[in-house]
């Protein structure tokens, strides 16, 4: 069968339609980035990512950049009575006549609450530091305005904790989705005899106060006749935060178990809930 004259001419024309269509689904984007027209269509638009990252909150470095230093925070809370400060201690009168008492910062963090930036700041002050002497621990909050961190809420003799005059370093734990508390662990020991308390201390009410304090754990030792040591009687304790009814204060979960003084292995969990009447953890049950 004879070729038909016009199927290259036909062929040529059908090779430009496909080399032109081509080039125009593949044109450049104005940013100079190939994007298809469905790759288009669901790029969210370039203003509301903007907005988004607005509202970010800044990260931890950059208020670790910004907080106030230790010695503003001792001057704004023992200016007046100070003798003498650096960036990490005071030194203040006693309450005992002719003594003096240091104040050490033993716990200064900051964070976002409310969207606000805060600082939590606890300290310990002690005059002596025998075995039954305790540190009476002062607590503040300090907030941020504008260019310049203000003292908020100041509250002293919170409570008095630990023996020689000595309370361990505390840290911040989260109470509630956006709320925040200062954790302090502090012990006694004497006579065989050794015990851990861990005291919550957190703002509320317009105040800072001991929201739980709890005995975490005992241990009883008796010294034998070839000079070891046997256990008698001790225990320890699990804390644990998780969300319940409440949307502000988390509820707390305390396991003890141990052996009690009878000798006896035991096991008790407690389950406490946050009450604004009393302003603290108060127990609901108890298996």
């Amino acid at each position: 069968m004879p070729k038909n004259k016009n199927e290259p001419l036909f062929l040529i024309f059908v090779m430009v339609l496909l080399i032109s269509g081509c080039a125009e689904f593949h044109k450049p984007s104005p940013s100079g980035v190939s994007i298809s027209p469905l790759q288009m269509e669901n790029k969210p638009p370039a203003t509301v990512m903007v907005q988004a990252l607005s509202h970010t909150i800044p990260s931890s470095s950059s208020i670790r950049k910004t907080i106030p230093t230790g010695r503003v925070v001792l001057e704004a809370m023992y200016g007046d009575e100070a003798l003498s400060m650096n960036d990490k201690e005071a030194i203040i009168p006693a309450q005992v006549p002719n003594q003096t008492a240091i104040v050490h910062i033993n716990l200064m963090t900051c964070f976002w609450e409310s969207l606000e930036e805060k600082c939590l700041v606890v300290t310990d002050k002690s005059f002596d530091n025998c075995h039954v002497c305790q540190a009476e621990i002062d607590s503040a909050i300090f907030q941020r305005m504008h260019d310049s961190w203000e003292l908020t809420v100041f509250q002293p003799n919170v409570i008095a904790l630990g023996s020689f005059g000595y309370v361990p370093k505390g840290e911040l734990i989260q109470i509630g989705p956006d709320k925040h508390a200062a954790l302090v662990k502090s012990s006694w020991n004497g006579q065989g005899y050794e015990g851990e308390y861990n005291t919550i201390i957190a703002e509320t009410n317009d105040s800072i106060q001991v929201v739980f304090n709890l005995l975490i754990s005992e241990i009883e030792e008796s010294l034998e006749k070839d000079g070891t040591t046997s256990l008698k009687w001790g225990y320890s304790s699990k804390m644990e935060f998780f969300p319940g009814a409440r949307s502000d204060y988390y509820d707390l979960k305390v396991t003890q178990f141990g052996v009690n003084k009878e000798g006896m292995k035991f096991k008790h969990v407690r389950f406490y809930t946050f009450s604004d009447t009393e302003g603290r953890y108060m127990m609901v049950s108890h298996q």
